[in-house]
């Protein structure tokens, strides 16, 4: 019996182009292959503990709904983030000076768009006020609350209205945290009766009452929010090369990731309050 028999060359072709259609039909519509890292260039990003929008695991991974949202973003677009964890302050000197790409997560303000081009919304952030369950709590003003103590986290940009209050001390009493976490020091402080109330962002206080149970049982929210609903965003630095382009391509994915349901499953899995759907 004959036996077919194909030159080198020419089998070296055929292998060539049936890679070639296998590639093409996985990546058709999808950007850069997330498996392919051997493509995806670094893109460092300044970031600080945020939990659970963005935090340190056990594992020294950082992870958190913002986190896994930027990630999956970036790589689609052909980047692999280099997330650098350090202290706020820090982070936002960095990312001016265009020594990381961008930053994350970031509240919008005049000032802060003079320095960075800001992508679309990628989460919300809202504060409302933390109290022990025994505590009914109806207020539509905040001189509803005028006979009650109030904590805080001293270094925070709490809405304008709330900020005005302190100023105008119209509550019964006003403590400002200065502990390196404001967060748990507020809930401690709330569960030993030491507050009435403790203003936190509502995911992030939530998250650490999961946290920490069943130290923080007895402590539930009033569901108003003080002050806007705020959205989050990366902001990434002008002084970094063609940020404006990759703004761009940034939200042109996000939006996309978006309509297929990702961010909000990102939302259901870290237990997060949430506005955008």
């Amino acid at each position: 019996m004959r036996r077919f028999t194909m030159n080198r060359p020419t089998l070296c072709v055929s292998v060539l182009v049936r890679l070639w259609v296998l590639m093409a039909g996985l990546g058709a519509g999808t950007g850069v292959l997330a498996t392919d890292e051997v493509q995806l260039k670094t893109l460092p990003l300044g970031v600080s503990e945020f939990r659970p929008f963005q935090y340190t695991s056990p594992s020294g991974r950082i992870v958190g709904a913002d986190t896994e949202i930027i990630e999956t973003v970036l790589k689609r677009i052909g980047y692999k983030p280099q997330f650098m964890m350090q202290p706020w302050p820090r982070v936002q000197r960095e990312a001016t000076r265009g020594a990381f790409a961008g930053l994350f997560s970031l509240t919008k303000t005049p000032e802060r768009e003079q320095l960075y081009y800001f992508s679309a919304p990628i989460n919300t952030v809202k504060d409302v006020f933390f109290k022990r369950k025994s505590l009914a709590l109806d207020w539509k003003t905040l001189d509803d609350l005028g006979g009650l103590r109030v904590s805080s986290a001293a270094a925070f940009g709490y809405a304008a209205e709330f900020r005005q209050a302190l100023i105008e001390k119209r509550f019964a009493e006003v403590h400002e945290i200065y502990d390196h976490d404001p967060q748990l020091r507020g809930l401690h402080r709330l569960a030993s009766g030491a507050t009435d109330i403790f203003i936190c962002e509502i995911s992030v206080c939530t998250d650490l009452i999961k946290l920490h149970t069943p130290a923080f049982d007895q402590i539930d929210f009033s569901p108003k929010s003080i002050g806007p609903v705020r959205t989050f965003h990366i902001g990434f630095s002008k002084n970094w090369p063609q940020a404006e382009t990759l703004r761009d391509a940034f939200n042109a994915e996000l939006a996309q990731q978006q309509a297929k349901g990702a961010l909000r499953n990102l939302y259901l899995k870290y237990g997060m309050d949430h506005g955008l759907k």
